[in-house]
């Protein structure tokens, strides 16, 4: 297991929490943005993007799916 100082920082700035509302999945959101716009990442910094993109994935799960019509049927619904 891989504790270093820097994963560590990372799960100190944003503690990942499993999503429940709208509310966390932006927060979650805006610290994987901050994450996808520094560039080239460490494997802490992979890691931890890794972690935060499962709990979005785990939450978008539990959404509503989008059914998969097209045209006509579309706008009819």
């Amino acid at each position: 297991m891989n504790n270093s100082s820097a994963y560590i920082e990372l799960l100190k700035t944003f503690p990942p929490r499993p999503i429940t509302a709208e509310e966390e999945l932006i927060a979650t959101q805006k610290a994987i943005d901050s994450l996808l716009d520094k560039g080239e990442l460490t494997s802490d910094e992979r890691d931890y993007l890794n972690v935060l993109g499962t709990l979005v994935y785990e939450y978008e799960q539990t959404l509503e799916p989008i059914p998969d019509i097209y045209g006509v049927e579309l706008l009819k619904a």
